[in-house]
């Protein structure tokens, strides 16, 4: 990593562990690297959370305060529409009987020391009950709710309001990953998350949200879809950090560990929390037990595999936005490997027509046009280039032992 990006960290850690002493960064590094950071936080959407750090330093030029301060009270503002946006819609859809419940935004950020500077940009929905799905999006609708014309999921309907906050009405956790077992898993899981609601009550209204072993394992559904497409940021590692530094029940703690399992996804949670110890403030006392009975192989050198996998995080950028080369990681290394993702590409390109055998060859053909022309037209990149970089972040992955 870069000296910039370890020292964001250094400071990123000190944000969610207030208690920790102050890093000492000489005023000669603070001057050549901190506009850097600074960039580099903002492309990671998580530059207001060093408001409380930076507030007091005396040595921060007045420009860079400022950028602070502007960043802190746009998030702030924003948060507070957003959470209460997020009451209107459960207030309404609950009257209807339909049960609504809240996925990362206020319930993620109510664990943060200031829960305001954690950075959202829409509300996300998730609606259990396939038979409520649909009316739910209809009330929306109704309540003045604009459907986007454009719709680039299956697993949520996007909706936005007067003002253009974006409302994602999930209808299942996830987009539907290249193995077919993880779908079905997570398609079982749904009506657990209806039984597992809590109410969290920390920003002064109730919101309702998972339990803490379904609030967890949603968190390493979203991490893992992004990261297997083109990444994610800093902020999702946040997010894990003041997840497990509080206190969390026991019986959480073992269900957690059920659905990670049964879910193959104890590798990526074992490198995912390394990472975080290492460089986030992540107590081992409060989430050591995510380490212990690694699936991992006995060889692997799990601290070198977090710090790969933080290059990684930090080489693509929030949702990989800062590498254009690419676009997903897949399972496995060989050319079967690449086949499969192309399968499953069509699938994700086509999905109503998807199932039909027949059509497979002509659907094959046109998400290979797509893929070129894409790449050639738009991202201005070479489609072999996206393959060989693919094939390197797949490395990674299948060290994590990923649906395994």
């Amino acid at each position: 990593m870069k000296q910039e990006e370890k020292m964001l960290l250094g400071r990123l850690k000190q944000a969610l562990n207030p208690d920790l002493k102050t890093t000492v960064i000489t005023e000669e590094c603070r001057e050549r690297e901190l506009s850097q950071i600074f960039e580099t936080a903002k492309r990671h959407t998580v530059l207001p959370l060093l408001f409380d750090v930076y507030e007091d330093d005396s040595h921060v030029a007045e420009g860079y305060g400022e950028v602070l301060r502007q960043s802190a009270v746009v998030t702030v503002r924003s948060n507070y529409r957003l959470l209460f946006l997020t009451k209107y819609i459960t207030q309404l859809l609950e009257k209807e009987g339909i049960c609504a419940i809240l996925l990362k935004g206020a319930a993620t950020a109510s664990y943060y020391p200031v829960p305001e500077l954690r950075k959202s940009g829409d509300v996300d929905i998730l609606i259990p009950r396939e038979e409520s799905f649909q009316r739910a999006v209809e009330l929306l609708k109704k309540e003045g709710f604009i459907e986007c014309e454009d719709q680039f999921t299956q697993h949520h309907i996007e909706l936005k309001n007067d003002e253009g906050i974006s409302v994602e009405v999930h209808s299942i956790l996830a987009e539907p990953f290249e193995s077919r077992k993880m779908n079905q898993y997570l398609e079982t899981l749904l009506l657990a998350y209806e039984e597992h609601v809590i109410q969290n009550d920390s920003w002064g209204i109730t919101i309702y949200q998972p339990g803490d072993a379904y609030h967890a394992f949603y968190l390493v559904v979203h991490m893992l879809q992004h990261f297997l497409r083109a990444g994610f940021g800093l902020k999702f590692l946040c997010d894990w950090t003041v997840f497990w530094n509080r206190e969390v029940a026991e019986e959480e703690k073992e269900t957690f560990l059920c659905l990670v399992k049964e879910s193959g996804t104890k590798g990526f949670v074992t490198v995912l929390t390394k990472a975080c110890m290492e460089y986030l403030g992540l107590r081992e006392q409060s989430a050591g037990f995510l380490l212990e009975k690694s699936e991992l192989p006995g060889e692997t050198d799990l601290k070198r595999l977090a710090e790969e996998f933080m290059e990684e995080v930090f080489a693509g950028g929030e949702f990989g936005h800062d590498d254009r080369q690419r676009m997903v990681a897949m399972r496995g290394t060989g050319i079967t490997a690449y086949i499969r993702e192309f399968h499953h590409q069509m699938h994700l390109n086509y999905p109503k027509v998807g199932n039909i055998f027949l059509l497979w060859p002509l659907l094959w053909l046109l998400t290979l046009w797509r893929f070129l022309h894409n790449n050639r037209a738009i991202r201005k990149v070479k489609g072999w280039d996206i393959l060989k970089e693919a094939g390197r972040r797949s490395r990674l992955i299948d060290r994590m032992k990923l649906f395994s």
